[in-house]
């Protein structure tokens, strides 16, 4: 078991099963654990952390796919991409600052030759790596190098040829492949779906080829308005209805196929719409906008970002060496429930949502800190005035 301190008591982690779980003093007591110094100013609130609890690192802006909804914008390398020994300086960096696991994407990670080197670099000091791909170039051989990772996702939107709604490229049978090799391989698999309103409709027989291939999870991820598809959110963001629908579909679709659903933070103003029980989003750490302070983004040179999705905050990884260091556009961020325009200011999950997704809001309010214009709780005050 891993384990951070924090004011409210710490974070203990396990890899198998897999959890991160909150705890407070008490328990952190009762695990046989000595006291803090973080403890001196006790806060019983999860607030801001000391340092993210993961960081999601583009090992490389390499790709050869070229998929025009690519939020990287992905081609060729970035200007000063770090090389080995950087990546895995920056890695001791980030395991020294208490982070637990570092999301390895890219680009194309498989691309890079030594993503395996830094990935067994990360398990060595004490990180648990996972790992998006495409699904190219997964070989029986190469599946079977990738138990190193705590998981592996890949990238697909949808059975046959609803794959290639938005990629444009007819790999669904390349990825099959690889899914099957990564399987056999006894590599914890699962799914990352990019979700519009094309293929939306979709996702029945995703779920259903999921549980048949006996995938573990299915990540739904926001169309997002960044990169190459800065251009084309109103076309394929999903609808109102569609948002409305969204998380009682993927509850009836998990509890048929016994595939995990999960949601990315964007999407927690549309769980949200639906009054589930604070204390029960509370106790599975169910949160929206954490940029800055449960997650970072790091792109391949060390420049990072709230998140992935966010441009650069003119901070790189290794500023991290002094501490977890923060800016005051990121401290903004972590901070932005306590300074909530209306209508989120008077919302009842204002602390949980924390205004729906900054990415979406700024390409579409042109302002960063403006609600989302999509929570469908704003949608609907909208159409009563």
């Amino acid at each position: 078991m891993k384990y951070r301190y924090e004011n409210f008591g710490g974070i203990i982690a396990s890899e198998d099963p897999p959890f991160l779980a909150f705890v407070d003093q008490a328990y952190m007591r009762g695990l046989g654990l000595p006291g803090s110094d973080r403890w001196e100013t006790p806060n019983p609130d999860v607030g801001l952390l000391s340092a993210p609890l993961e960081v999601h690192m583009a090992i490389t802006n390499r790709c050869s796919a070229g998929c025009p909804h690519c939020y990287m914008d992905s081609t060729v390398e970035d200007p000063g991409e770090m090389t080995t020994l950087e990546f895995k300086r920056a890695l001791d960096i980030l395991a020294k600052a208490g982070v637990f696991h570092v999301a390895l994407g890219g680009g194309e990670a498989i691309e890079r030759s030594d993503l395996f080197d830094i990935a067994a670099y990360a398990r060595q000091i004490g990180l648990v790596p996972n790992l998006t791909v495409s699904g190219r170039g997964i070989t029986p051989g190469i599946a079977k190098q990738m138990t190193v990772f705590g998981q592996v996702n890949l990238s697909m939107d949808g059975v046959g040829e609803d794959y290639e709604v938005f990629r444009g490229n007819p790999m669904f049978d390349l990825v099959d492949q690889a899914i099957s090799s990564l399987v056999d391989a006894a590599v914890p698999t699962g799914i990352n779906c990019v979700l519009g309103k094309r293929n939306f409709d979709g996702l029945e027989a995703l779920f259903a080829y999921a549980g048949n291939k006996g995938l573990n999870e299915i990540e739904i991820l926001r169309f997002k308005p960044a990169g190459r598809a800065a251009n084309r959110y109103m076309d394929e963001s999903t609808t109102f209805e569609q948002n409305i629908q969204l998380i009682p579909h993927l509850a009836g679709l998990s509890e048929k196929t016994g595939v995990t659903a999960k949601i990315d933070c964007s999407f927690v103003p549309m769980l949200c719409y639906h009054n589930p029980p604070k204390e029960a989003l509370h106790s599975m750490a169910t949160y929206g906008c954490e940029a800055g302070n449960v997650l970072l983004g790091v792109r391949s040179n060390g420049e990072v970002a709230g998140c992935s999705f966010l441009s650069g905050s003119g901070l790189s990884v290794f500023d991290f060496d002094k501490g977890f260091s923060r800016n005051p556009d990121l401290e903004r961020m972590t901070g932005w429930a306590e300074n909530a325009p209306a209508p989120c200011k008077n919302c009842d999950y204002l602390e949980i949502c924390k205004g729906g997704c900054r990415a979406v809001s700024l390409a579409m309010t042109g302002d960063l800190w403006s609600p989302d214009p999509d929570c469908p709780k704003i949608v609907e005050l909208r159409m009563e005035t």
